[in-house]
């Protein structure tokens, strides 16, 4: 089990009314220039301030991910209120994503028998330099990578590593923005001499399998808008999350052929 609640545990959207706000600073944390939002319970929430677009497309994948029991991040809508809107130099009603707050684990070693220690300085490249049993979530990594070659990503998403030392999948936002592509040149699939990675497209196939298999009741709660909220849709995403689910289908079926 994650370290931190999911999405199914929490809900779609949130007021950040009564919220208090708190600029990232680079030395703290990667995100420098996101702002922090504690809520009426302690809770803390990033938000990147993005717009309501990016925000939908990096719920429905997050939603996506973790019915497949990836381990991604966890996040929200939200609409910014009117103290909340002055603080942060946006306007009343926006609205944003918010994640559940993580704390970045440091720089290795936490301790003697730290997990990541190892990680430190490790080109990371192909699957085989992936063997790290303690670190838990590790090959969700190039999971989501082969995701974005699905879900038209612009750019992969981004990990981030925990305090409890487990891989998290965030900042997907530019999945969706292009139709499927195919994955046969990523280093996902390949051996450390460039050739094909029995390993890797077995992982491949995994992933495929997952993504062909995902039902329509899982697709249409991962792209639900909660009532009340307007998403400013420059193009549909619906489509491109259909196809995708398509071409990962039709490839697992044609690896078990």
């Amino acid at each position: 089990m994650p370290s931190f609640p999911l999405m199914s545990e929490l809900p779609a959207s949130l007021s950040t009314t009564g919220w208090s706000w708190s600029k990232i600073a680079k030395a703290s944390h990667p995100s420098d220039g996101f702002f922090v939002g504690t809520d009426l319970q302690g809770n803390r929430w990033l938000t990147k301030l993005r717009g309501s677009f990016y925000a939908h497309r990096e719920i429905v994948f997050a939603r996506l991910a973790q019915a497949m029991r990836w381990s991604c991040q966890s996040s929200v809508f939200i609409r910014l209120d009117a103290d909340s809107a002055h603080v942060l130099g946006r306007t009343l009603n926006e609205v944003h994503a918010a994640h559940w707050f993580l704390e970045e684990h440091p720089h290795p070693p936490c301790r003697a028998d730290c997990a990541l220690e190892a990680l430190v300085g490790h080109e990371v490249h192909t699957l085989a330099d992936l063997s790290f049993p303690l670190v838990t979530g590790l090959t969700d990594w190039p999971k989501s990578e082969i995701a974005a070659y699905i879900f038209g990503g612009n750019e992969p998403p981004g990990k981030l590593f925990t305090l409890s030392h487990e891989l998290v999948v965030i900042d997907s936002e530019q999945m969706f923005s292009t139709g499927p592509c195919d994955f046969s040149n990523s280093p996902w699939l390949r051996s450390p001499s460039g050739e094909s990675s029995p390993s890797g497209l077995r992982l491949a196939n995994e992933v495929c399998a997952q993504i062909g298999s995902l039902n329509q009741g899982t697709i249409e709660v991962a792209l639900s808008i909660p009532p009340g909220f307007t998403v400013d849709l420059r193009w549909p995403v619906a489509p491109k999350l259909l196809l995708g689910v398509q071409f990962a289908a039709n490839y697992a079926r044609g690896a078990e052929a």
